[in-house]
Parts: structure tokens; C-alpha cells; sequence
């Protein structure tokens, strides 16, 4: 849907600049002003769905500028060898530059986004004085084409005419333009205060997850029944400490991997409990990283979904591995298909991904294969 919508929008631009070439050779006014300040509107808008940054922004207005100007002359000149009449070839021209264009900026804004994916990409301070900058280096281009279109003589009065024309229009974008991405921000701002209140929620969803808190509870019963007090005293205890940690962690968006692997192996120990036999843990986390940081029961949560998908037989093991590399964490584990797996909502997966997306770091990656699965948690 997004991208048919940016297919719509090119168009109804290029419609939209072949009626105003038309329409001002009707009139007898020159066009170039209006057609200037339309393809940079297109551009502005364009960026903004890509979620570009506002320097990218300026710096695509300057480009689309001049390239658009070259691209109309060639353009003009190469259909006057088919059509002599003026009131089809300059709209023509202006049509098909103008979807060129859009195409050319639709695919160059795409790459620069996805290049970009993770970082501040918000208008920010400065936004108006990149798009100021913007303005003053066309309206000096402009300029240039002037001299170079009239006499001495006449200079003077082109100049003056085109510096109030673009003093006033160009303040006009400017103003839509920053506004424009103030609000598209503070609509990201909400968004990403909606996804934290969903993680949260799923969070809560597993603190208080029945089927984990029965099991645990039966395990315990056994170990009471057993006659060992020393051990259900131990397990009692990593059970209180997991959602100690759930609760405690609750609010904050970041904790740093040694708590986090702390966490994760009173949650191993508890799970090793209940399946001596069928299960296996290899953790490989050098030293020198662990105060980097992770989103909160995140190394948790994909080992629960491991154990969700998977059968765990002695027979067959389970072995889930978490290891490091310099810029992120590892979690795999072999695939151990069961008969009675639920169907996979991929609920908790969207969610630690959005969440990643929200923090401004590059997203998880997710890797599957006929024999393994991993996912790739970036260091925040």
C-alpha cells in the first residue's frame, strides 16, 4: 500500500506539471518558478515518507534543481524533432522530466533510508536553517541562468524579479516543509511511546504466564515431596529473583548484558530442572562486552520461544547458543520439530523488533534454515 501510494503521488505530480506548463503558455507567464517550486514540494514529500533526514532533504532540492533544468532542455529539444507546436512540447517535456524524476528520487531516498536505518533521522534543530541553505544556493543557480539568459541590460530587472518571486515562495516551503516533519515527528514520538506501552504489556503477559508459573510450581512440589529441602529452598528462590527482575526492569528501555545473562541463567537453572536431560546451554560472552546493553528480557524471550517450537527429548537435544560478536548477540538453537507446537504468531519476534526500531539502533535479524534457527540482537 505504501508504495502504490508513492506511485500516485509521482503521478498526480507529473499531471500536475503538465497543467501548469500548459496553462501558463496559454496565458502568456513564464513557468519556470511554479514548475521549480512543485518539483521541490514533490522531493520534500517524497523524503518524508522515506523518513530521510533533513540534510538529505536539502541536498536533494539543489540536485532535482539543476538536473531537472538540464533534463527539461534536453527533453524539450528532443521531442521539437517530432512535434513543432510549443503548447505540447514544453508540458510534455515537464511530464516526463517530472516522472523521472520522482522515480529516480523515490529509489535514491529508499537506499539512503534503508543506509541509514537505526539513526536520528527527525527534523531536529536546524532543520530550517539545512532547508534555508537549500534555497539560497537554487536562488544563486538561478541567478546564473538569468545572466546567462539576458542582455546586460536587462539583468538587473530579471534579477530583482526572480530574488522577490523565491524570497516569498520559498519562505512559503520552507514553512510547510519544517512543519510538515515537526508534525511527522511528533507522530513518531506517539508511535514509539504505543509500541513501548505494547512491549510492556507483553512483558507483563509473561510475568504472569500460567503455564511457566504451573510448571514451576509442580517442579517445586516435587522437590518438596523429594525431600530436599535444600534444593527447593534454591529453586524457591531463582524463582522469586526471575520476576524480581521482570518487575524491577519493567520501565527501563536498556539493561546492560551482564545483568541480562545474570537473569538468564537463574531462568536456564530453573529450566535445566525440568528437562535434565533433554536440554543444552553453550553461552560464550567474553568479558569485554558485557556492559554493553540489551533490551530487557530479550535473551529470555527467544530462549521460551525456542523451547515453545521445539520438542525437548533426551534423545534428541535441545541446544540453544549464545554468543557475541562485536557489534551483536547470537541466539540459536538446532530444530527439534514437535507434533503439538502451537502455530507461531511471530507476536513476540514483531515486538522485540519494533523495539530495537524505536531505540534508533538497526533491527534484529532473524535467520532460519531446514536445521537451525538464530536471531541477531544489535548492541544498543
Amino acid at each position: 500500500m505504501e508504495v502504490n501510494r508513492n506511485h500516485i503521488l509521482i503521478h498526480a505530480f507529473a499531471v500536475m506539471h503538465l497543467a501548469a506548463a500548459l496553462g501558463c503558455r496559454l496565458i502568456g507567464v513564464a513557468d519556470d518558478l511554479l514548475l521549480t517550486l512543485l518539483s521541490m514540494l514533490l522531493v520534500v514529500l517524497i523524503c518524508m515518507r522515506r523518513q530521510t533526514d533533513i540534510r538529505f532533504v536539502a541536498v536533494s532540492v539543489i540536485i532535482v534543481n539543476v538536473i531537472g533544468y538540464a533534463l527539461g532542455k534536453v527533453t524539450a529539444l528532443g521531442i521539437s524533432t517530432f512535434i513543432s507546436s510549443p503548447y505540447l512540447i514544453y508540458p510534455l517535456s515537464t511530464f516526463i522530466c517530472t516522472e523521472l524524476i520522482g522515480w529516480s528520487w523515490l529509489s535514491a531516498s529508499g537506499h539512503y533510508a534503508r543506509k541509514h536505518a537505526g539513526q536520528d533521522r527527525s527534523a531536529g534543530e536546524g532543520g530550517i536553517r539545512w532547508l534555508l541553505i537549500a534555497f539560497v544556493a537554487i536562488l544563486l543557480i538561478r541567478m546564473v541562468i538569468a545572466l546567462s539568459n539576458h542582455h546586460v541590460n536587462d539583468a538587473r530587472s530579471a534579477l530583482m524579479g526572480l530574488v522577490l518571486d523565491y524570497a516569498f515562495s520559498c519562505s512559503a516551503l520552507v514553512w510547510i516543509a519544517e512543519y510538515a516533519m515537526k508534525y511527522h515527528q511528533r507522530a513518531k514520538l506517539s508511535e514509539n511511546e504505543a509500541n513501548l506501552a505494547k512491549y510492556r504489556y507483553l512483558k507483563l503477559k509473561q510475568q504472569v504466564n500460567p503455564h511457566f508459573l504451573f510448571n514451576s510450581l509442580n517442579i517445586l512440589d516435587c522437590l518438596i515431596q523429594e525431600n530436599d529441602p535444600q534444593k527447593a529452598s534454591s529453586y524457591a528462590h531463582k524463582l522469586a529473583d526471575i520476576y524480581r527482575y521482570m518487575l524491577g526492569n519493567e520501565d527501563k528501555r536498556t539493561v546492560t548484558v551482564r545483568e541480562e545473562l545474570d537473569f538468564v541463567s537463574q531462568y536456564i537453572d530453573l529450566l535445566l530442572v525440568r528437562w535434565p536431560e533433554g536440554l543444552e546451554f553453550d553461552i560464550d560472552i567474553p568479558d569485554s562486552l558485557l556492559g554493553r546493553e540489551l533490551v530487557p528480557c530479550s535473551l529470555q524471550m527467544l530462549i521460551e520461544n525456542a523451547i515453545k517450537h521445539n520438542a525437548v527429548r533426551p534423545e534428541n537435544r535441545l541446544t540453544i547458543g549464545i554468543h557475541a560478536t562485536d557489534k551483536s548477540i547470537v541466539v540459536s538453537n538446532n530444530l527439534c520439530p514437535r507434533l503439538d507446537a502451537p502455530e507461531s504468531t511471530g507476536i513476540g519476534l514483531a515486538n522485540l523488533r519494533q523495539q530495537y526500531r524505536d531505540l534508533g539502533t538497526k533491527s534484529i535479524i532473524v535467520k532460519s534454515s531446514d536445521h537451525s534457527f538464530s536471531v541477531v540482537l544489535p548492541f544498543l
